[in-house]
């Protein structure tokens, strides 16, 4: 089993219900996953100066058609698998599902990621 360096910028979301704005550092892994993970959702390919590789394109694939939410899974499942190595001794589950919102004029993709206590939602939208 390879040994990891779990520390890392305190970087999570001032949105996220455990965020807290006196940390600099963080050391505990479940939550450095949710960060990286929060970094590959976030980032489009070709944004990460030295890997032009790194990220999900979600907005982008929201507007291709005839995509299934388990291409989009496997998409992020793949770059989990290749930028976030300490997730693999680490259960966790991963959903994605499209919704319509008719008031709104828009498709919404909806990813739903759960690893230990912790249940993060991402909802990307665009205008139909």
């Amino acid at each position: 089993m390879a040994s990891y360096d779990y520390t890392d910028f305190y970087i999570i979301d001032s949105s996220f219900n455990k965020f807290n704005d006196t940390e600099l550092i963080e050391d505990d892994l479940i939550r450095i996953i949710i960060q990286k993970y929060q970094v590959l959702v976030y980032t489009t390919k070709g944004d990460v100066m030295g890997d032009l590789n790194v990220g999900t394109d979600l907005p982008e694939l929201l507007f291709q058609t005839k995509l299934s939410s388990q291409s989009v899974q496997d998409i992020i499942t793949e770059q989990i698998f290749t930028y976030i190595p300490e997730i693999t001794q680490t259960p966790y589950e991963l959903t994605v599902e499209f919704e319509q919102d008719p008031e709104n004029y828009q498709e919404i993709m909806i990813i739903n990621f759960k690893i230990d206590e912790f249940q993060i939602v991402n909802q990307i939208g665009s205008f139909l």
